[in-house]
């Protein structure tokens, strides 16, 4: 990564963000006391919420409400609903892709500012990973972007299990 022009710190960033996700992934919900309204399941998931909140560095209740709550913002008021294990379950799901999805655009275009690639040209230079092409202009997966970064997420899992 430091031929490409990224920092230490920002290296430290991304492999945070990576370690995130993961546990973010294995956190789940059960029912919670009150009707259609869920909980962090037991303190084995409870510890992958911490683990996330410290690589993140965010506040815990507020990622834990963003996990089992939807927020709807009126003019008038601001709703808040509590989520079903299974709602929460698509929203932990959701909350993951999109810090993935940015910090490969992040990585992508980072990666394509220090080749020098001119994001007004007409040519462009993409970057080849293993699951697909990507480039910063426009995106051609070999697969459907869901499906690749689930392969993603699986296979950096499987490789921290082995360290």
């Amino acid at each position: 990564m430091d031929i490409v022009g990224i920092t230490e710190h920002e290296q430290d960033a991304i492999f945070r963000v990576v370690v995130a996700i993961l546990h973010l992934g294995n956190i789940d919900f059960a029912k919670g006391k009150e009707i259609d309204s869920s909980v962090i399941k037991d303190e084995k998931f409870r510890f992958h919420l911490k683990m996330t909140i410290e690589h993140l560095m965010c506040d815990s209740q507020s990622l834990e409400d963003a996990l089992i709550k939807r927020v709807m913002v009126t003019p008038e008021v601001v709703i808040t609903r509590t989520l079903d294990p299974g709602s929460a379950l698509i929203s932990r799901d959701g909350l993951a892709k999109t810090i993935y999805s940015r910090l490969f655009d992040w990585l992508v275009d980072k990666i394509s500012i220090s080749i020098g690639q001119d994001h007004n040209s007409k040519s462009i230079i993409g970057v080849l990973d293993i699951y697909g092409f990507e480039s910063s202009k426009c995106n051609s997966p070999d697969r459907p972007k869901p499906l690749r970064y689930r392969a993603v997420i699986r296979d950096l899992a499987l490789e921290l299990q082995a360290i």
